[in-house]
Formats: C-alpha cells, sequence, structure tokens
C-alpha cells in the first residue's frame, strides 16, 4: 500500500514540475523576453517622436557688430538689428518677429516708447534664405530677422540693448540681445543772419534776436567769437565806404539772460550787453536737450545789439561763430 502512495506521490510532484514549467515558458514568450534563459540583462529599444520645439534666437548683431552710432544733427540715423533665428520645426514655423532699442540705465524692454530712450519695431523683416551671416549657414532651419529703427538726434548717449523676441506658430517664445553705445552729440541750430537794419553813425542799434536750437542729445554752454575779414582780426564788420572801414569788435555785443527793449545810448548798451570777442570765449547758456517727442522745445533766445562809431559807411559785413560745448562757461 505505501509502495502505490509513494507512486502516486511521485507522478503528481512530476505533473507539477511539467506544469509549473509550461506555465513559465508561456508567460515569458507573451512577455517577448529576448534575454535567454541564465542572462540577467537585456536590451530594449525605445523610440520618440518631438512635436514643438522652441525657436531660439542664436545671434543679434547692431549695425554689423558696430561699437557706436554717430547720430545726425536734426534728423533720424537708421539702425539695423539683424537677428538670427533657429526653428527645428522648420522655417514655415516662424509666426513674427519682433524688438525692442533701448538706453539701459534709462528705460528696460518693457517700457513704453519715447524717442530719447525707447524704440519698438513689431514687424521686423523675416527671411527665410538667408545664405551665410556672422559664420551661420543657411539651411531649412534658420532664418533671418532684419528689425530697424529710425534714432532721433536727441536720443541719449548711453549704452543702448536691442532686444529680438522671436514667436512661432502656437506663440512660442525666444529671444536674444546685442549692445552698442549712441555717441555723444554736440550740434546747434542758428539763423543765417543777424540782420541790425538801418543804424546812423554814433548810435546803437535796435536789440536783433539770434535763436538758438539744440540739435544734439547733450546740454550745451556756447563758445562765441567774432570777426570782420578774418578770424582774430580785431574787428566786427568790415564796411564799404568811410575813413576807418570797419567797426571794432568791442562794438558788438551780446546778452545771453534777457532782453532790453527800446532805444539805448552807448553808455546803457555797454552796461547791459557783454562784448564779442575775436577769440572764442565760453559762456554759461545751459541749453537743454529735447524731451517732447511732438515738438523741439530746446530753444533759447540771444540778443544782439551793434554800436556804429564816425568813420564807417555804406554797407557793413561781419561773422560770428556760435559754437556747442559741454566746457564750463563763465
Amino acid at each position: 500500500m505505501e509502495n502505490k502512495n509513494e507512486i502516486i506521490m511521485t507522478m503528481g510532484l512530476v505533473f507539477l514540475e511539467v506544469f509549473l514549467i509550461f506555465t513559465f515558458f508561456s508567460f515569458t514568450s507573451l512577455g517577448s523576453v529576448l534575454a535567454g534563459i541564465g542572462q540577467p540583462n537585456t536590451t530594449v529599444i525605445t523610440q520618440l517622436e518631438i512635436g514643438n520645439v522652441f525657436p531660439d534666437v542664436i545671434n543679434v548683431s547692431i549695425d554689423d557688430d558696430a561699437e557706436t552710432i554717430t547720430l545726425t544733427p536734426n534728423a533720424t540715423t537708421t539702425v539695423n538689428c539683424i537677428a538670427i533665428i533657429r526653428d527645428y520645426n522648420g522655417d514655415s514655423d516662424i509666426a513674427e518677429v519682433n524688438a525692442t532699442f533701448y538706453d539701459s540705465v534709462a528705460s528696460s524692454s518693457n517700457d513704453a516708447d519715447d524717442n530719447n530712450y525707447h524704440y519698438t519695431n513689431s514687424s521686423c523683416e523675416l527671411i527665410a534664405d538667408t545664405g551665410e551671416y556672422n559664420g551661420y549657414a543657411d539651411d531649412p532651419y534658420h532664418s533671418m530677422a532684419n528689425c530697424t529703427f529710425e534714432l532721433e538726434y536727441y536720443a541719449n548717449p548711453q549704452d543702448w540693448i536691442c532686444n529680438v523676441t522671436v514667436a512661432d506658430n502656437v506663440s512660442w517664445t525666444g529671444s536674444n540681445t546685442d549692445s552698442i553705445t549712441v555717441s555723444q552729440l554736440l550740434a546747434i541750430g542758428v539763423p543765417d543772419t543777424i540782420d541790425y537794419g538801418t543804424v546812423n553813425a554814433t548810435y546803437v542799434s535796435d536789440e536783433s534776436i539770434a535763436n538758438i536750437t539744440n540739435y544734439g542729445n547733450m546740454v550745451i554752454n556756447l563758445s562765441l567769437e567774432g570777426y570782420g575779414v578774418t578770424q582774430g582780426d580785431g574787428t566786427a564788420m568790415n564796411c564799404t565806404l568811410g575813413n576807418i572801414g570797419n567797426i571794432s569788435i568791442d562794438y558788438e555785443k551780446y546778452n545771453l539772460t534777457s532782453t532790453t527793449a527800446g532805444a539805448l545810448s552807448l553808455s546803457e548798451f555797454e552796461a547791459t550787453y557783454i562784448n564779442l570777442s575775436s577769440t572764442a570765449i565760453i559762456k554759461q547758456f545751459e541749453l537743454g536737450v529735447r524731451l517732447n517727442d511732438t515738438f523741439n522745445e530746446a530753444i533759447n533766445s540771444t540778443y544782439w545789439r551793434i554800436y556804429v562809431p564816425r568813420g564807417v559807411a555804406g554797407t557793413c559785413d561781419g561773422t560770428i561763430i556760435f559754437g556747442a560745448t559741454v566746457a564750463e562757461g563763465n
């Protein structure tokens, strides 16, 4: 009896072992495990397809990597901000490019526009076929943007930044910057002539007003000098008739701060006005920079008279040299 039970038990164990081996190989087959029996590691290949990626502004160059911008008196100066853009979804994925150009001290990229310190270009020119620029070759993933600005003559003399931002078709963005220095500009506007009219001998002329306009980007003082024929000749005017033939430089005078109406005697004239000189003299004037984008308020008046001595006649002509300077004046 015992032998029979042992045989049954042995057969049951054999059956169970066969069943377990069959089950194990069935599950490993369904899981596609490539490792052989007794090998602890196997290799699985992973795959992924990228959808949208962020565009990049990989290079920005202001005026072909220039160091400074020289402004133009009483006019604008064109500034070119060139950006190289990369988008691995292709050139056609670029939706728009915009840029700001601003004074790095007085402003920031998101400030409102002001001609003294901030400019915006909301529609930069996008160029898909660029050729090679700044070492970047053209391919289906690179394009160029040209962002131009018309910089006013009174823009702040400071380090400026061009910030270029690109947006793709799902409004993902990228940006980059470059910087440049805007140089100081000293420039003034003066009238073509100061006409004293007809003045009798031994009389002082009526007052003539010469308005000085600041066409630069610095607060300025004035340097003044005059001559009749050649610089330093000691005369204010050279005349066509008379036994003297010229008017001495001391007889032409100015006031830079206030006007004096009406006729004046020689002594009143000398007490109220300053002598013009044959050499350049710097006078305090402190004419500010234009701040209003609508009209130029950077204008101050200067007031002029001349005394006609005995010994001159006919018509007289002379020259006054007005200079803009940041030097201190007296």
